[in-house]
């Protein structure tokens, strides 16, 4: 090929040396090219190697900090005080042993017992005795004898029964009795969110019955709770007999009962 081309190059009129100047020019160019890539190249891989190398230490010193960090023990409280020690519990001192030869009786012969004996419970009579005559033997008191009669009106007092103000109708010798318990009944309206629902039930109401037959106030209800306040509402109506206890009239608790059903 090269012949060729000098052929060629001899034949359109370029001459050796320019043919050589030529080829030298270029082969300097390109050897600088190659250079200069292979060091670019070579460069860049020593930089990245660096780069990778300085990720890597502060990996390792992130990761040796983390450690120490984790192992350390946590520091102690400022509130955290030294217990102090326990108090020292001194030894009561041994008393030294007791001579008991001391305290065993000595014997004493049964006439002087006898004698101690009976002095000594003439000495006691003497002075627990009060005073008073002892010639028959028995104890008469000399004092004034005074009766405390406040006390004895507060136990009177206290073990009488108290009366109650209120009753219920089993306590009392008659019951209230309800002389208007249709007329209250008939006046009653059956509640329309009852009706509508189709719910019936029983319902019981505590009234308290004054000493006059009139109802004076409407406890508890019992039953369905649709229906308790109408029966709240019409339970003051009632009029009743006065419930008596002891021939008295009195207050007394008594219940009615109302009946809700659909025709």
């Amino acid at each position: 090929m090269v012949s060729d081309n000098i052929e060629v190059l001899q034949s359109t009129g370029y001459g050796a040396s320019e043919l050589k100047k030529t080829y030298q020019k270029y082969l300097q160019k390109g050897l600088i090219f190659a250079i200069l890539i292979h060091g670019f190249i070579i460069g860049t891989y020593l930089f990245a190697n660096y780069i990778s190398g300085l990720e890597e230490s502060k990996n390792k010193d992130i990761q040796q900090r983390i450690i120490n960090i984790t192992d350390l023990e946590p520091p102690p409280s400022a509130t955290d005080e030294e217990e102090p020690p326990p108090p020292k519990i001194e030894e009561p001192p041994v008393a030294p042993p007791k001579d008991l030869t001391a305290l065993t009786p000595e014997p004493v012969a049964k006439e002087k017992a006898e004698e101690q004996t009976i002095k000594t419970q003439e000495e006691l009579e003497q002075i627990k005795a009060p005073v008073g005559n002892q010639d028959s033997g028995k104890f008469q008191f000399t004092g004034n004898v005074k009766v405390e009669e406040k006390k004895i009106e507060e136990k009177v007092v206290k073990e009488k029964v108290e009366e109650k103000s209120v009753y219920q109708s089993f306590e009392v010798e008659k019951a209230p009795e309800c002389v208007n318990l249709a007329q209250v009944r008939a006046s009653m309206r059956y509640p329309e969110i009852a009706r509508e629902a189709g719910l019936e039930g029983r319902v019981t109401v505590k009234v308290l019955v004054g000493p006059d037959g009139n109802v004076i106030k409407v406890g508890s209800v019992s039953g369905p709770d649709v229906f308790h306040d109408e029966v709240r509402d019409k339970a003051s109506d009632l009029q009743f007999t006065p419930g008596l206890q002891n021939g008295k009239p009195v207050k007394v608790w008594v219940t009615v009962p109302f009946n809700f059903k659909l025709k």
